[in-house]
């Protein structure tokens, strides 16, 4: 008789209250916390700041009641969706948060009747590469010495 498997533990379950929101001024502290956690060169807080004014950019918050778990910012410009920065907290990452957040942005893209959305990631990136690719996002160049540190971006695209 096969051993039962034991049920993931909490840390490992999406949280299921969760939702996918808009911005709030009062979520900013939380986002900037995660974008210091997540990115060797963090965006400042003005980014997001100036983001809220542009009509084109959206920075959509995942959370869990209060807590801020993630978030996305991308630019809606014509028939393109643009990402420009995506974010889990680290100490909320492998619970699928950050597929959430990608098929919000795929959802988002697909509502507005864009034909494609467009990313630049870094190529050590392995973990943001997986997640792109399981969500049918394809490589199709290279940006070389993109980043602050000399590191080659790989952009990839999704057909809608």
């Amino acid at each position: 008789m096969p051993e039962p498997r034991a049920a993931p533990g909490p840390e490992k379950d999406p949280p299921a209250a969760a939702s996918i929101t808009p911005m709030r001024r009062e979520d900013l502290d939380a986002i900037v916390a995660i974008e210091q956690r997540s990115h060797p060169r963090p965006w400042p807080r003005e980014i997001f700041l100036e983001e809220q004014h542009r009509d084109w950019a959206h920075v959509d918050v995942l959370r869990a009641g209060d807590e801020v778990l993630g978030y996305l910012n991308y630019w809606l410009v014509g028939d393109e969706v643009h990402l420009l920065n995506l974010a889990v907290d680290p100490p909320a990452r492998g619970r699928g948060l950050g597929a959430r957040l990608v098929e919000h942005l795929l959802a988002a893209a697909a509502a507005a009747r864009a034909r494609f959305v467009t990313l630049e990631v870094r190529r050590t990136n392995r973990a943001a590469l997986a997640l792109y690719r399981r969500h049918e996002f394809r490589p199709v160049g290279v940006r070389p010495r993109y980043y602050d540190n000399g590191e080659d971006a790989i952009v990839m695209i999704r057909d809608l």
